[in-house]
């Protein structure tokens, strides 16, 4: 899907969307954007910038943007900072874009050197954050937010974010959330992907002018099916890669650059595969099951993606199964953790699992995703310590709500409110704090689900 049809797909969604919360819609032959009408929505307030290297080490940055660039870039002779970022609203990552020389939150020095850290940036007024179909946002006007509770978290969200790599299509590359690097005559779009995969090393071929191997590699790619790609890995992780049982968990990293030539009238992108160590037992501590919880992330992320419910979807442990077998018939079942097996085998296994990844919860099969918008909609009611327990309670408030409410009903909806938080939290909430829930509650369930859920999709319509 290239590029004009994707602006298709995404001015169709926004049109639909604009009946349900107040958003203008901005067109032009090349692009398409959003923003919201109103500050209190609930929508484009929250980002997550961060080290990439904080979420999954062995990675930073630095290793793959490259020696002599930076997140700044000259255009049109204006510096630009292109950041890496999570949305809160739309549960992916994107790229924050800031014009101008002052940057508030982070210093040149910094973005020259490729050198951030985690914070959570807050727009002072989201209804000036304008949001692209390109991946491309423009917050205006933000501070970082001080809580170390949603840095502690965000982690975690980012991790559940990765899918396997779309390979056949580069066209696909918007669904998949690029971070995008723009610069005088060149973009780059840099994606990042979660994957197990197997190292031919007997075929391998050593570019010291880069410091990487190139090697041939067999992975499981978007839609759960094996591939078989030349891939490079840097000199450094390569021994450790070669070293590890296979299947092995594995971050993918795909970068498309285009080039602009005024003399050729068909511009090919230079794409680059490369793969780098990952073990998700550094992120989720020593509960971790390795490469059955890399796949169970993976399974639950497809099956929430393609749910018509907001809130719930349904796995089976024998629908598990069969996502099991076709993700790894093709490699050897001997060396994968035998205990994360056995704990798939069982709905209770299962549960556990979905548990351990921090943003799931399950109640035998049936599954709920506690979506990052979350924490958009309940800003003003945020506790300092945010325990599982209470982002449960708050997505049931939001899930009654929304079948509860009544339309035009403000003192009843207000009313309302405030009874939900009394069943689900037992907590008093004020009428004034209530009534400024019903927009940013009709938000979460209406707008950020749906968009964001459609956004990641590759092909639209795929809901089941």
């Amino acid at each position: 899907m290239g590029y004009k049809r994707w602006l298709l797909q995404v001015h169709i969604l926004l049109k639909e969307l604009e009946q349900e919360a107040n958003l203008s819609v901005i067109e032009g032959d090349s692009f398409v954007r959003f923003k919201s009408n109103i500050d209190n929505a609930g929508l484009n307030s929250l980002f997550f910038i961060y080290e990439i290297g904080n979420v999954l080490p062995t990675l930073t940055w630095r290793h793959l943007i490259g020696a002599g660039h930076s997140f700044n870039y000259v255009l049109l002779a204006r510096p630009i900072s292109c950041l890496p970022a999570f949305s809160f609203s739309l549960d992916r990552q994107t790229t924050l874009l800031y014009w101008g020389e002052n940057v508030p939150f982070l210093s040149t020095i910094y973005l020259k050197n490729l050198n951030l850290r985690n914070f959570v940036l807050k727009a002072n007024n989201p209804s000036s954050v304008e949001v692209s179909a390109a991946n491309i946002m423009w917050p205006k006007s933000a501070y970082p937010l001080m809580n170390q509770e949603l840095e502690r978290l965000m982690p975690y969200y980012i991790f559940n974010s990765l899918m396997p790599p779309i390979l056949n299509d580069v066209g696909e590359v918007w669904s998949e959330a690029p971070l995008v690097l723009i610069g005088d005559k060149t973009i780059r779009l840099l994606t990042i992907h979660k994957t197990i995969c197997t190292i031919d090393v007997k075929n391998t071929r050593t570019f010291t002018d880069r410091n990487v191997v190139n090697t041939r590699a067999t992975l499981i790619d978007r839609s759960f099916t094996v591939k078989h790609v030349y891939l490079d890995i840097s000199e450094e992780y390569f021994d450790q890669l070669v070293r590890r049982e296979s299947p092995q968990e594995v971050i993918f990293i795909k970068d498309a650059k285009f080039s602009y030539d005024p003399t050729m009238s068909m511009q090919r992108p230079y794409i680059r595969y490369m793969i780098y160590p990952f073990e998700s037992i550094k992120l989720f501590s020593e509960e971790s099951y390795g490469l059955p919880l890399s796949i169970v992330s993976m399974v639950l992320r497809e099956y929430y993606l393609k749910s018509n419910d907001p809130f719930l979807f349904t796995l089976t442990p024998e629908e598990f199964k069969k996502c099991l077998v076709r993700i790894l018939s093709p490699f050897p079942h001997s060396q994968i953790n035998e205990l994360g097996l056995r704990l798939i085998e069982s709905r209770k296994g299962l549960s556990a699992l979905a548990s351990l990844l921090r943003v799931y919860v399950s109640d035998g099969s049936i599954f709920s995703y506690l979506h990052p918008a979350l924490f958009e909609c309940f800003i003003t009611t945020l506790k300092d310590r945010i325990e599982k327990n209470y982002l449960v309670g708050l997505q049931r408030i939001a899930s009654r709500y929304i079948q509860e409410s009544e339309p035009s009903r403000i003192i009843s909806n207000v009313l309302l409110i405030q009874k939900l938080f009394e069943e689900e939290l037992n907590s008093t909430l004020s009428y004034t704090k209530a009534e400024r829930l019903i927009v940013p509650l009709h938000t979460f369930a209406k707008v950020c689900i749906p968009l964001s859920k459609a956004l990641c999709m590759r092909s639209w319509g795929q809901a089941s």
